[in-house]
């Protein structure tokens, strides 16, 4: 059986780089090759494509700038990729395995540009995408679909540019301390940061600022834990069990999901270095409803493939708050399928399989239409003002 010729695209022009690389790298350890011929493709922080067989091993990352000079970089051609270079050649690409986190990947960006070049690719769609990464419109999605979700408001950089003390004084009429801030276009917890009063809020938003044209600014919960569950599936969606991490102060840091310990059957870290419990200390009612919603979700996005919801959760009245949904999630949360009957060989085939299945419904879809407009106008003599 001929193998799968698979494109694994990762880095990326985003604040969550390297957080990619280190989710592509756990995928390609865990990539069967005899079903996949796996092609590195790295993107640049600058946003250049490259390809180089060296990007797959992490020890080549300590000299990035020796690494891109030994690469060929890309350009895109229908069905794959052309190296930029005196002897260009072309590289078919019949699935994009996709592991970004952040900007022009996670997005919708890189999805839409697959689509224009008619190569199918793992996880959510371009709208999907889009809505999943920006944590103030998922969160009017998750009130939409009448889930819970924790008082708050939203700033544009431009406005609190243009005006902070009207914004300070807005979001303290609205909601109380203590607050989190965060920048509302990427994740990792980077940029997040916790206001007990005024002076501190001004500082992080500033913060947020820097990382996101779009600010969230949430009412902090008190004796809440988080919990989160993942979701796996296309046209039949199943959830994982329910995961509580365990943080080392009062926000889940940076550090806390990729720095401390090492990730299970890896040699990178990445979101299976952090410390947690599984299956989550809660009711057994209490990981059934956030399963439910897990999949509620996952189904309103038109999901494919993986994705992580976290939550808030109220041990004592058995109450749950949506936080916000990661698609892709780090790791794939392999961690939390792996818990659930399914290894992360495994886990990966499937969301090949999910992709390869929605490329198969989407040309089913006629795109264009024959309507013989222009004909008719330019044999009229051409538009009249």
């Amino acid at each position: 059986m001929a193998k799968l010729k698979l494109g694994l695209f990762f880095g990326g022009r985003s604040s969550e780089h390297e957080v990619s690389v280190l989710t592509a790298l756990q995928a390609f350890e865990n990539l069967d090759p005899d079903k996949y011929e796996i092609v590195a493709v790295y993107v640049s922080k600058q946003g250049d494509f490259y390809t180089n067989s060296k990007f797959l091993h992490l020890k080549n990352y300590i000299d990035i700038d020796s690494l891109l000079l030994s690469s060929k970089k890309l350009t895109f051609v229908k069905g794959g990729l052309k190296t930029l270079n005196l002897f260009s050649k072309t590289i078919p690409i019949e699935m994009a395995f996709l592991s970004f986190h952040g900007s022009f990947g996670e997005d919708g960006c890189l999805q839409g540009l697959l689509e224009m070049y008619q190569i199918p690719y793992t996880g959510f769609n371009v709208t999907a995408s889009a809505i999943a990464m920006d944590k103030v419109f998922s969160k009017a999605l998750f009130k939409e679909l009448e889930l819970p979700v924790c008082k708050y408001v939203s700033v544009k950089r431009m406005d609190w540019i243009s005006d902070p003390k009207a914004i300070l004084q807005h979001t303290q009429n609205e909601l109380k301390f203590p607050m989190f801030i965060k920048p509302a276009l990427i994740g990792s917890s980077i940029g997040v940061n916790k206001a007990k009063d005024e002076d501190s809020l001004n500082f992080a938003i500033e913060v947020a600022a820097t990382y996101s044209e779009k600010i969230l600014i949430e009412e902090a919960f008190e004796n809440v834990s988080e919990v989160n569950c993942s979701a796996l599936g296309y046209e039949e969606v199943e959830a994982s069990v329910c995961e509580m991490p365990v943080t080392s102060g009062e926000v889940l840091s940076f550090d806390d999901k990729y720095t401390k310990g090492k990730a299970k059957g890896s040699k990178g870290s990445g979101m299976a270095s952090l410390s947690r419990v599984i299956p989550a200390p809660i009711s057994a009612k209490l990981t059934k409803d956030i399963q439910a919603a897990t999949i509620k979700i996952f189904k309103a996005l038109d999901g494919n493939g993986v994705a992580r919801v976290d939550y808030f959760v109220d041990q004592k009245t058995g109450r749950f708050w949506v936080n916000e949904i990661n698609s892709p999630p780090g790791s794939f949360a392999f961690y939390l399928w792996e818990k659930s009957g399914v290894k992360f060989p495994k886990l990966l085939d499937k969301l090949i399989e999910y992709a390869l299945k929605r490329a198969e419904n989407q040309k089913k879809t006629q795109y264009t239409f024959e309507s013989g407009l222009l004909s008719r106008v330019a044999q009229k003599g051409g538009i009249k003002n």
